[in-house]
């Protein structure tokens, strides 16, 4: 846990955290910033954390969790008001990101907001207020994660702005891609508190069919295509396509055995057929694996076969993390967590919001919709003319290769 801005000063603190933490131990960044910035405190019958640096605006270690055998890096910021003096942190804390390994969470009060939505009922937004902040992102590759519980994180009673954010890496997302963040309620604090539970319990349901562009390169794709395409398609995927991950090692350990084989005995023509076969197996079936993770990842700008299978993989993990609905919270503050309970919120939502059949519906009156804008004669023309065949063909020639044209 990181307690920001205490306002305690040094030779209090350690008489502080005995009576209010009890047996826990702490770590603070005193030394750095005389007046205290950070505190951050565990309960060592439960994790143990490693400081591994103390800065004047954060303090980074590694945490290892007892329960689940779990390690991760942690980073408890409180950045400066000042953007002269947030360009230090974004430039030292983007050196300490690059220098660790593994998963990381980053979380805290970074006093910086990063689009024009994070701050209502203040000063206008200018990009010199997010500008540093968004570079910091992209330049230690984090992302920030799903987050339910209140929009805003701070405020004064006036203004109201989001500055307290939880960050994460792409290792972090690759072992936790559903993991949500809580915004807690403030109670007497202008901050809002914010909670990551470490957990492994992950939701799952009933996922849909999709259709992979490395099917249509199949031998069999058109002629099972033209035969039935509803009964076979599934079929031809689930056998042929199912566990890529297995067929690409299995491929990949065929190959280096022909290749060990001919270091030993020599080189023969059938062991340098076999080896060109085994070749081409691997490279069909990792071109397959990044084909189905490009078109998972919904990324356009890369191409295939530049070896992106890993970023692609990334963006796979955070798209399912934020289309996942784990939790949610109830119009009374409640946490929902079971299955029938987010369910059974989600249709009284949605039942409330759409609400009932009505016997009668109220006339559209003519004067109103005449005293706004209007469209004259050959614009109501052109909205009902007749749809052309070369509007039809423009239209499905510009659907991308990885998308499918759909009821609308």
């Amino acid at each position: 846990m990181a307690v920001l801005e205490n306002r305690v000063k040094a030779n209090n603190a350690d008489p502080i955290m005995r009576k209010v933490f009890s047996n826990w131990q702490w770590a603070a960044n005193y030394d750095e910033a005389p007046g205290g910035r950070i505190w951050v405190v565990w309960d060592r019958t439960k994790v143990e954390f490693e400081v591994k640096q103390a800065h004047e605006q954060y303090i980074a270690g590694q945490v290892s969790v007892r329960h689940c055998n779990t390690n991760f890096n942690f980073v408890a910021v409180y950045g400066k008001h000042n953007i002269q003096d947030r360009k230090i942190l974004w430039e030292d804390l983007k050196g300490t990101m690059n220098g660790v390994t593994g998963p990381s969470l980053i979380m805290g009060d970074f006093n910086s907001i990063l689009s024009i939505e994070d701050r209502v009922q203040g000063n206008p937004v200018q990009e010199v207020e997010v500008k540093d902040f968004k570079i910091f992102i992209i330049d230690a590759g984090l992302d920030e994660i799903r987050t339910m519980g209140r929009k805003y994180t701070w405020t004064n009673n006036h203004v109201h702005s989001r500055i307290d954010r939880i960050l994460v890496n792409a290792e972090w997302i690759q072992k936790w891609p559903t993991m949500e963040g809580i915004i807690m309620n403030p109670r007497f604090s202008d901050h809002c508190p914010l909670k990551v539970t470490i957990t492994d319990t992950v939701m799952e349901g009933k996922r849909p069919f999709k259709f992979f562009n490395c099917l249509a390169a199949h031998h069999d794709f058109d002629d099972i295509l033209n035969q039935c395409w509803r009964m076979r398609h599934r079929q031809l995927n689930s056998q042929e396509y199912s566990s890529v991950g297995h067929k690409i090692q299995a491929a990949r350990n065929k190959l280096e055995n022909i290749q060990m084989g001919m270091t030993l005995l020599g080189n023969d023509n059938e062991a340098i057929v076999q080896k060109k076969e085994d070749k081409f197996e691997l490279e069909k079936w990792l071109e397959v694996e990044e084909s189905i993770v490009k078109q998972k990842s919904r990324i356009k700008w890369l191409k295939l076969g530049d070896s992106n299978t890993s970023y692609f993989h990334v963006c796979v993990k955070n798209r399912q993390a934020m289309k996942h609905i784990g939790r949610l919270m109830d119009s009374a503050g409640q946490i929902l967590q079971s299955n029938s309970e987010v369910e059974e919120e989600i249709l009284s939502f949605y039942k409330k919001l759409l609400g009932t059949a009505a016997s009668q519906l109220p006339v559209v009156d003519p004067e109103i919709m005449q005293s706004g804008y209007t469209f004259n004669r050959q614009q109501q023309l052109q909205l009902i003319q007749p749809i052309t065949k070369e509007e039809v063909k423009k239209a499905l020639h510009g659907i991308d290769d990885s998308k499918a044209p759909g009821c609308d």
